[in-house]
């Protein structure tokens, strides 16, 4: 049965039924975003879109299958914007940028710049993170980090300026 037969017999249907008869159209939503990691993440919450829709169908507004179709890309493409803002201002501080510059530290610094630095090190972000690991520890030019990243020089040697003027910023509010 299509979905454009479940709509004429909506009333006698269960949420099961719908769902099942969805999942093409889950998949193909799926597909049109691009959305290839965490699949089964984004198919649980367009499970969810359709539960949310089924509960609150009312025939004379319209087509059953429009209102999910437009129900369960609206809650997909709400959960990607979370994510990117989610990335975009928190980033996981990369081990062995952590790990060198916790070697570099004297014995008796480690346990009190190892907290103050992750912390600070985990408000940039991921870009501004890898301009400095190569940079400081890998040791490339600004243009070969422009390379690296397919950003111009002038965007890295600006870049860089600012985040270490974010960091002097932060040692200087710690001390």
């Amino acid at each position: 049965m299509t979905i454009q037969n479940k709509q004429k017999l909506l009333a006698a249907q269960s949420f099961e039924e719908v769902l099942e008869a969805v999942q093409p159209m889950i998949t193909s939503i799926l597909s049109q975003l691009r959305i290839y990691k965490d699949f089964d993440d984004y198919r649980h919450i367009a499970s969810i879109a359709v539960w949310q829709a089924w509960q609150k169908t009312d025939s004379s507004k319209g087509q059953f299958s429009a209102y999910i179709y437009a129900t369960v890309k609206g809650e997909i493409l709400k959960e990607l914007s979370r994510e990117k803002n989610y990335t975009d201002r928190v980033t996981i501080v990369d081990d062995d940028m952590f790990n060198y510059i916790y070697e570099e530290l004297s014995e008796g610094d480690k346990q009190n710049h190892a907290i103050i630095l992750e912390s600070m090190l985990s408000s940039l972000k991921q870009v501004e993170r890898s301009i400095l690991l190569l940079y400081y520890i890998e040791g490339y030019s600004h243009q070969e980090i422009a390379k690296e990243l397919g950003l111009s020089v002038n965007a890295v040697t600006k870049r860089r300026a600012r985040i270490i003027k974010k960091l002097q910023k932060q040692v200087f509010i710690i001390e």
